[in-house]
């Protein structure tokens, strides 16, 4: 290989892993926990770490028909040498934002990234038996505003019918600058 191909090569790595998205989002947990264990026939979250990116994956399956889902959700950063702050905490029509009735934006595209890493878009009510998978999703990079500061974060999630709680997730992780070392 040339000299000049070998400048190439590194020249379109850097411009790429530079220039194009100042952030890496990196995720330390992921967890999906069943609080109605009668309702659950299995599910499963897990976390993998390739190349500066973490990819999720899992899956549910119930029992029985799931209609009129609660979702409350919040999230906070944490940034060295400053209280954490919470960036929103939110009670929302879970079966609303699968059937894409939210005419919120930052809902309706946070529902449509993650969408496409499911196995089949869900709609309400919730089939049973029905393997709900999600595989190697991860957050994109480009869609994050470029001056975000350095920071960690967590995200929880609850799901609840009524006043039951069904089940929850937590993700936590770290949002680094390239070139950063946090």
């Amino acid at each position: 290989m040339s000299l000049l191909k070998i400048n190439l090569l590194v020249l379109g790595w850097l411009v790429d892993c530079y220039i194009c998205s100042p952030h890496i989002v990196s995720l330390d947990r992921f967890t999906f926990v069943a609080d109605d264990r009668d309702l659950f026939i299995s599910h499963s979250a897990s976390l993998e770490q390739v190349n500066n990116r973490s990819y999720m994956s899992g899956h549910i399956m119930i029992n029985r028909l799931l209609n009129d889902i609660t979702l409350v959700s919040s999230m906070d950063i944490i940034r060295p040498h400053r209280p954490e702050m919470r960036l929103y905490n939110v009670k929302l029509n879970f079966c609303s934002v699968l059937n894409n009735g939210y005419k919120n934006r930052f809902i309706k595209t946070l529902y449509n990234t993650y969408a496409e890493f499911l196995n089949y878009k869900p709609k309400c009510p919730l089939k049973p038996n029905f393997n709900y998978s999600l595989t190697r999703a991860y957050v994109d990079e480009d869609i994050l505003p470029d001056l975000l500061p350095e920071c960690s974060y967590r995200l929880k999630m609850i799901f609840q019918l009524k006043s039951k709680l069904l089940a929850h997730m937590q993700l936590d992780g770290r949002l680094i600058t390239k070139g950063g070392k946090m």
